[in-house]
């Protein structure tokens, strides 16, 4: 290098301090955790390391998956499109794989190969549910699959060394497939908590009503999914019918898988500060979708209650103001373009989110005024399952079978009490409606059971 003319040294030193300048991006996606499933949202979970983080930076109160089920989830957030534009809309990956994957019609445009442009070493480690990472455009990565994700956390000391001794910014998407069953805590983390002091959620029920909202197969399959799993700790049982103490041990045991994750999390920030490279990264911490802990009378998650599409989210690092709280409404497709932005790349026209930076700076700021989500349920096709447009204050959601509810959430934030029919609400039922059909029209989804109203 000695021998290059000055000249060359120069710009050579220039892009170099650039590329530094960028923020390392670290998006931790966890599996089935439900909103409040964490210690600054509920202080019966013990997560002292994401309660410091979330601390640090700023939390979203009102965060949703675009849709509720893992794979449709993940294709989403890799996309920035909802499942009926990717297609990939259950838990099948094949239309992701013909499309994202090496040599696909849209392989440029996964949220890899675009940081990758941007100048990034871009890597996944955990659940993929989509394939190899590197098949859509990480340059490293791996699909571990056991349960706790030790192997997991154990790549990262190794990985962040790598990446300090780079010198250039990277993305890492860690893909914990904790809390997801099975569940088996060890037992220092089952004894943070006693299972008869935990509290059950107001709307939890033995099992739930035979309704379409409560519908998590196919359209009028009355199918609970997961009820007669046990491949847990002592035998739980993973969906209805299940009386109270039988609930409050199975939260015992997801509590404790997530304390686990917790460590786990903290252990991996103190191995990014030693290597170097913590100052100078964003994390960003969601899940992919939530979980019903007997709210309902449910397990697992594909309706569109507040237990299932709303998930935990926080963000820290340079730019993101601490110590703050946002009732600014968010979807996880968000997460697409606000990663482009803070690598300095261009938001794609196709892409269906919004930038969060103006939030991040100001907690108080809106990107947007509703918030959507579809999922068609194990096995289903497009067209199929539930949707919803939820403002903040009222949720409308249409099922499978065309039923409708609207719930007040400043009423009724357990969402046990359905006002569609009320007149009071008339204004509010129309303006989501119209809403709803204009967004169903947008994805290309199948015409909605009620008229489009002209805005």
């Amino acid at each position: 290098m000695k021998h290059l003319p000055s000249i060359l040294l120069t710009l050579f030193f220039c892009s170099l301090a650039q590329a530094l300048e960028k923020p390392n991006l670290v998006v931790i996606f966890t599996d089935d955790q439900v909103y409040n499933a964490i210690g600054y949202d509920n202080p019966e979970v013990h997560t002292p390391h994401l309660d410091a983080l979330a601390a640090s930076g700023m939390i979203f109160e009102r965060a949703y998956a675009a849709s509720p089920i893992c794979a449709a989830s993940r294709a989403s957030a890799m996309t920035g499109l909802f499942p009926q534009q990717h297609e990939t809309v259950g838990l099948g990956a094949k239309p992701f794989h013909k499309q994202y994957w090496k040599g696909g019609e849209k392989a440029s445009r996964t949220l890899a190969s675009l940081l990758a442009k941007a100048g990034y070493h871009t890597a996944a480690y955990g659940k993929s549910h989509l394939g190899e990472p590197v098949n859509f455009g990480f340059d490293e990565g791996a699909e571990t699959a056991p349960h706790d994700d030790v192997e997991t956390f154990a790549r990262m000391e190794t990985f962040f060394a790598e990446r300090a001794a780079a010198h250039k910014p990277f993305f890492l998407w860690l893909a914990p497939r904790q809390p997801h069953l099975p569940l088996f805590p060890a037992k220092k983390w089952l004894d943070l908590y006693t299972p008869g002091k935990l509290k059950l959620p107001s709307n939890f029920r033995v099992s739930p009503l035979a309704q379409s909202i409560n519908n998590q197969g196919l359209p009028k399959e009355d199918y609970y999914r997961d009820s007669k799993y046990v491949w847990n700790h002592d035998k739980l049982p993973s969906g209805p019918p299940r009386d109270r103490p039988t609930m409050q041990r199975f939260l015992q045991a997801y509590y404790a898988v997530v304390s686990h994750l917790d460590h786990q999390i903290g252990s991996m920030v103190w191995q990014m500060k030693k290597a170097g490279v913590w100052d100078n990264t964003v994390l960003i911490f969601i899940s992919d979708n939530g979980y019903h802990l007997g709210s309902h009378g449910l397990g697992n998650k594909i309706t569109m209650h507040e237990e299932s599409v709303h998930v935990p989210m926080f963000g820290t690092g340079p730019g993101i103001k601490g110590g703050k709280r946002s009732k600014s409404l968010v979807s996880s497709l968000d997460l697409y373009p606000t990663l482009l932005t803070l690598a300095g790349a261009e938001i794609p026209d196709w892409a269906m989110g919004r930038s969060l930076i103006p939030t991040f700076k100001d907690p108080n700021t809106t990107v947007r005024q509703t918030v959507f989500s579809e999922c068609v349920g194990v096995g289903g096709k497009p067209g199929q399952g539930h949707r919803m447009a939820s403002d903040g204050l009222y949720k409308l959601i249409l099922t499978g079978t065309d039923e409708l509810y609207l719930f007040d959430h400043s009423k009724d934030p357990a969402e046990l009490t359905n006002v569609i029919n009320n007149p009071e609400y008339a204004k509010v039922r129309k303006r989501l409606e119209s809403e709803l059909a204009q967004w169903m029209k947008l994805i290309g989804d199948r015409s909605p059971p009620f008229p489009v109203s002209p805005r």
